[in-house]
């Protein structure tokens, strides 16, 4: 059992952590002005190229398994630059605060997939908490989305930004399930090694794709490319690398209840970047979806939470 001091910790570092992850919604609103393929292969690039210095740093030859390569180039592109390629497109398309509530539901929907393959508790305890969900998203997609067409983007565009943000949740919501069966069934390697070995062959296909970006098309006329720079770097060093590494100081300090409750921080960082940059208050319909949102992720973990605490016996592993 974790002491008072370790727990206070562990949540102080799991927040700093999701504060990070949080300005992934908003570089893609600074840099507007850049196509969401450029965003995307800039952060993954230097993460890549972070991963590659701790590959020379350690001394790892990385001789793993070929089916082990497999998994990280399939999981390189679910959850790290398919993922975040559909959240730019969504955030380009339909503006952030739609696509960071609908991401900001990952909690939910990854114990759900867990539960679907793994069977843990019964659904029906999740029911109340996909109402407050499903309605919170009904309201913020009432305000932010400009049903009418008239705006600045067009409703089939705002449509296809909605369903790229949802596409992200399942791609994401599949990798972290499958990404946690996998370290499980391969103990033989850890997962700071898992983490340098997907980094470096999301730096690979980053590579491959970086020729197909020369030539035009990639930012509007007059962008400034220094600031394409400052981003990837953001993401890269700040978002990816700083923030994994301080969730993975969270998770060995918290029980995992108590982390996954912590990822709702996610969504109200990055709500709070993007309403500060673009100087606006959010009406109160929109503000009402949102506690809607949060409170029905809370009380799902919550449930899950209490469940499972009856299905392990006393003197069950603490």
């Amino acid at each position: 059992m974790q002491g008072k001091t370790e727990v206070s910790a562990g949540i102080a570092v799991g927040v700093l952590a999701n504060m990070a992850w949080g300005l992934a919604f908003l570089v893609p609103v600074l840099l507007a002005e850049f196509d969401p393929v450029v965003i995307t292969v800039g952060r993954y690039l230097c993460y890549g190229l972070v991963s590659l210095v701790l590959v020379v740093a350690t001394r790892n030859r990385l001789r793993y398994p070929a089916a082990a390569w497999r998994s990280a180039v399939l999981f390189a592109v679910t959850g790290n630059i398919g993922y975040y390629f559909l959240v730019v497109q969504g955030v380009a398309l339909v503006g952030a605060p739609v696509v960071t509530v609908v991401i900001g539901t990952l909690p939910v929907t990854v114990a759900l997939y867990g539960n679907l393959r793994h069977r843990d508790y019964p659904f029906r305890l999740l029911v109340p908490s996909l109402l407050l969900i499903g309605c919170g998203l009904v309201l913020v997609n009432l305000v932010e989305v400009d049903w009418s067409g008239a705006g600045g983007r067009g409703l089939v565009g705002q449509l296809v930004g909605i369903a790229c943000a949802v596409v992200a949740l399942a791609s994401w919501t599949w990798f972290g399930v499958a990404n946690s069966t996998f370290l499980k069934a391969n103990p033989s390697i850890t997962s700071a090694e898992w983490s340098t070995l997907v980094g470096v062959v999301t730096l690979v296909l980053s590579l491959l794709v970086t020729p197909f970006l020369v030539g035009g098309g990639v930012a509007a006329p007059g962008a400034n490319p220094w600031w394409l720079l400052v981003g990837s770097l953001v993401l890269g060093l700040v978002v990816s690398w700083g923030g994994t590494l301080l969730w993975n100081r969270a998770s060995t300090l918290l029980p995992v209840s108590v982390a996954g409750q912590l990822i709702v921080f996610e969504t109200l960082s990055g709500l709070l970047y993007v309403y500060l940059a673009t100087v606006r208050v959010p009406p109160l319909l929109e503000v009402v979806g949102i506690v809607l949102v949060v409170a029905g992720v809370l009380i799902a973990l919550r449930r899950a939470r209490r469940h499972a605490a009856r299905v392990v016996p006393a003197d069950g592993p603490a």
